[in-house]
Order: structure tokens, then sequence, then C-alpha cells
């Protein structure tokens, strides 16, 4: 089983609009509602492709109910703590006639106690012993130590259970310390954690190489249709097969998701890259915050390229 954690899930909110006209009256075309987060990302796609998973994390409110209410019906089990707050909805919003990345308006999230956190931290320590796989991602809601990360790390490092850690800022570079399994900044986190700009391949393979040093097994840093370089023992390109990119929403959550499937079924690791690209362009090439699915997938997979770089 795989447990993914997502600490400040959303309803995520899609409109697609012909064109955004500031300081005026938009006409939607049409909208599209779906759970968001990184971890429950990494669930979706999971069931997707057979694999048992569970996800957790903090909801609250009838945004919290929406977004659990919809795992149901894909039939993920969830271990959810309910809180007092209300779960945060997020906007995209789709500009039809333009070529560009949708603009977004994200909420910080709703408060999170003392309590409600500890009740979060017993639960896991019982969901950990069950996991085989240990998915973490996202940003923090208000109230949530920046160190929380490490501490999952820990505790599933304590119950054998591999992990991935998918973040940014404090909570990311606080995780690493604890060493996860696996890492996967995009191109920019990757620019901002070794501070220099990372404009070849060389470039971005040396930064994985130090990222690797810090006590990670395995980098991948991702970027995007440019594919990802990932190191483990070996150094790795996958090329993913060129599609028509609707939204990049959630690829970065299915290359996980497509690289942790592999794992699961005991491939070798660069046989899961290519699970994982596949499942990135997969999810690209579909509107809004849908995820690919596995029919797509399948056909994506035997197009991408995977080398060794070193």
């Amino acid at each position: 089983m795989i447990l993914t954690i997502t600490l400040n899930p959303a309803l995520d909110k899609t409109l697609l609009i012909d064109s955004l006209k500031v300081h005026d009256t938009n006409r939607i075309r049409s909208l599209e509602i779906d759970p968001g987060g990184k971890g429950i990302n990494v669930s979706r796609l999971l069931k997707e492709l057979g694999i048992s998973t569970v996800a957790s994390g903090f909801i609250g409110g009838d945004a919290g109910r929406y977004i659990e209410s919809s795992l149901h019906r894909q039939a993920i089990r969830t271990e959810f703590v309910e809180i007092k707050g209300v779960t945060r909805t997020n906007i995209a919003i789709v500009e039809e006639e333009i070529e560009a990345p949708p603009t977004t308006f994200n909420e910080a999230g709703p408060d999170i106690s003392a309590v409600e956190l500890e009740e979060l931290e017993r639960r896991l320590s019982t969901l950990m012993h069950e996991a085989d796989m240990v998915a973490i991602g996202g940003s923090l809601p208000p109230g949530v130590p920046r160190e929380i990360y490490a501490r999952f790390i820990r505790l599933a490092a304590d119950c054998q259970a591999m992990t991935v850690l998918d973040a940014e800022g404090a909570p990311f570079d606080l995780g690493v310390e604890a060493g996860p399994a696996m890492i996967k900044p995009n191109l920019r986190e990757a620019e901002r954690i070794t501070g220099r700009r990372l404009k070849s391949e060389s470039d971005i393979l040396l930064a994985a190489r130090e990222l690797q040093r810090r006590g990670v097994e395995i980098v991948v840093i991702s970027m995007g249709a440019e594919g990802a370089v990932a190191v483990d023992d070996k150094a790795w390109k996958a090329t993913p097969p060129r599609v028509e990119s609707f939204s990049t929403i959630g690829s970065g959550d299915s290359m996980i998701a497509g690289i942790l499937y592999g794992l699961m079924r005991g491939e070798t690791f660069a046989e899961a890259l290519s699970w994982g690209s596949a499942a990135g362009a997969a999810t690209a090439a579909t509107p809004g915050t849908a995820l690919g699915s596995l029919e797509d997938i399948r056909k994506l997979k035997p197009a991408v390229k995977v080398e060794r770089i070193e």
C-alpha cells in the first residue's frame, strides 16, 4: 500500500473562459471541480493505475467533505483528520484563446491546532506500519511547524516505509535533512535549493548529485515538456513524447505516482522513470485539473525515451 499525506488539500475549481478581461465581466464557458493537493493527486493516479493507496491529511467544512466523497467515489480509502477550519478552495482560470499557463488564485488554508496535529500524527504512526511507501508533499497550512515533514520522514523510516518528498521552501529543506528515499523538485525549485541557475543538462545533473549527497537515494529534477534528469546509483535522462499540452496542473504529482507504480511492480528505476514520464505527459494532455488515464499512459509509455547519461 502507498500512503499519501496532504496537509493542505484544496477544492480545485478550473474555469474555462475565452480570454481574461480584468476589471470587467467574464463569462465562464465551463467549470470543473476536483479534489486537489499533491498527495491527493498521487493517490488518484495510483488508483487509476491499480495500486492500493490511502489518502491522509486534514479536511474541514463542506469543501473537505466534497474532497473526501470524491475520493470515495473513486474507491480510494481515506484517513483524514477532520478539523474545525474549512478546507481551502483554489481557482484556476484557463483562457481558451491564449496559449499560456492558467491564472491561479490559491488560499493559504485553515489554521491547524496542536490537538488536530497530534491526532494526525497518532493516526499516521499506525498507517505507516501498513505502508510500503509514503508520499509527502504540498504546502503547509497555518499552525503547522516547518519541520513537520522531517518528523513524518523519520516516523516512516522507523516503520521501514520508503518516503518520497515533494514540497517547497523550508519544509522541503528540513525534510531533505531527514533523509527521504526520493525527492522530486522541478527545475525552478532545484535552482532555489542550489542557489544557482541551471542552464544545461550537465548543470542539472550536478545539482541532482549535490542533492543526493545530502542523504537522498533518488533525486528526480523535472523539467516539464523537456522531461527529467534523475539519479540513483546511475544518472538518467527521461524524454517524454510531444503532446498537446492543455494543463500542467498535477503533472509533477502524476510523475511521482508513475515512478512509484513502477517501483511497486519491482521494475528497475529506469523503467519506473519511464512510467513516471508517461504519466506526467498524459496529465499535461488532459484539460484542467483532471489526471491522465491508464489508457493514455499505456499509449504514451512506448514513446518515452530513457537513456543513461552517466
